[in-house]
């Protein structure tokens, strides 16, 4: 996908708003140079026309008698009257002219830093648009992938039955498969958007958690043994029901299974088991442990967030499974996480509520 020449244009406007910046730093340095100049030149010149008076007064002070000795204290009593006034008015004219330069001046750098603040507003929403984009462009066509390979064993399993229709169950079961991880698919995306507006519902009943682990591993049992991995439940020991949405629990068990069949070579094993757990053994863990390749540490972290698999190369699903089942298990409430070494298998866990049988006599609806 191409996109424009954006990192240039950044960069002069960058360049741009940084020589403005210096421009108007060193415009506002020469005012102050010129204000300043012309403050000492008006002091000179005031100080030139006070001395010019007191020589005249003091020339004046000659000729005049002693007579005039107090008329001219009067006179200069005046005079200092008048200068004193004088002084504090151009004071205060310089204080007025100093402030309204200041506040000119942070109203300057208060646009100036208001501008800065949309440009990098602008250029965030520009970087996020585009990431967007990027994502939205890899999904379309990770998904149509993912779609098409199905879609594909369906048309040659298809096909093979109108052309040599001897092996029909066996072509049937691929095409049930088939068929069966596009509706997973499909189910994934409607998953994402309801979870999205906030409209992901659950229908919270009792449930036999042995029954829901059961049918869950039979449900996948053809896809582990077309891959030759043994797949098989634990005996378990939990007496008692679940409190969950049955469809759902099933869902997340699929999800975590299907990763571990992607994940585990030829002559694998994939166990699914439970326990209680929690303080008082008020919950059920579920664990689905496989003898795959392993998650590398720096995955682990990054594993149940949305699209986590978009910018791998080995690529085996689009990223959504894990996301949908931690939001579905947290809803639950639960707790979902994943322990992984490399080159030995990785087992999941998550939690449910659990009812005892002893205490609630409901049966599983």
């Amino acid at each position: 996908m191409a996109h424009g020449k954006d990192p240039p244009r950044q960069s002069e406007r960058e360049k741009s708003d940084e020589t403005q910046r210096n421009s108007d730093s060193a415009s506002e340095h020469q005012a102050d140079l010129n204000r300043d100049a012309e403050r000492v030149e008006a002091d000179k010149a005031k100080l030139q026309s006070r001395s010019d008076s007191d020589a005249s007064r003091d020339l004046g002070r000659a000729d005049v008698g002693r007579s005039g000795a107090k008329r001219q204290a009067e006179g200069d009593e005046r005079l200092r009257v008048e200068r004193q006034t004088s002084d504090q008015a151009i004071k205060g004219e310089r204080l007025r002219t100093d402030a309204a330069t200041e506040k000119g001046r942070s109203h300057h750098q208060a646009s100036a830093r208001s501008s800065a603040e949309l440009l990098s507003q602008e250029q965030k929403s520009h970087q996020k648009t585009r990431a967007t984009l990027t994502t939205r462009e890899e999904f379309l066509a990770i998904v149509s992938h993912d779609l098409r390979n199905p879609l594909n064993n369906i048309s040659l399993a298809a096909q093979n039955l109108l052309e040599d229709p001897k092996d029909i169950k066996e072509l049937a079961a691929s095409i049930n498969r088939s068929a069966g991880e596009m509706l997973r698919l499909i189910e994934d995306l409607l998953d994402i958007e309801r979870i999205a507006v906030g409209k992901l519902t659950l229908h919270i009943e009792q449930h036999d958690v042995s029954e829901i682990i059961k049918q869950s591993v039979e449900q996948l049992q053809g896809a582990a043994v077309s891959k030759e991995i043994t797949l098989e439940a634990e005996p378990q020991d939990v007496s008692g029901y679940v409190v969950c949405d049955r469809s759902r629990v099933m869902q997340v068990l699929s999800n975590l299974i299907g990763n571990a069949i992607k994940f585990t070579p030829a002559k694998g094993k994939i166990c699914v088991s439970c326990q209680r757990t929690g303080p008082e053994g008020e919950e059920v863990q579920i664990s689905i442990s496989d003898t795959g390749e392993g998650i590398a540490p720096e995955k682990i972290k990054t594993i149940f967030e949305r699209f986590s698999q978009l910018h791998n190369q080995d690529r085996r699903g689009i990223g959504l499974g894990l996301y949908i089942a931690k939001m579905m298990i947290e809803e639950h409430p639960g707790r979902i996480w994943v322990e992984s070494k490399l080159g030995e298998g990785s087992t999941f866990h998550f939690t449910l509520p659990l009812r005892s049988g002893a205490i609630c006599d409901a049966k599983p609806q």
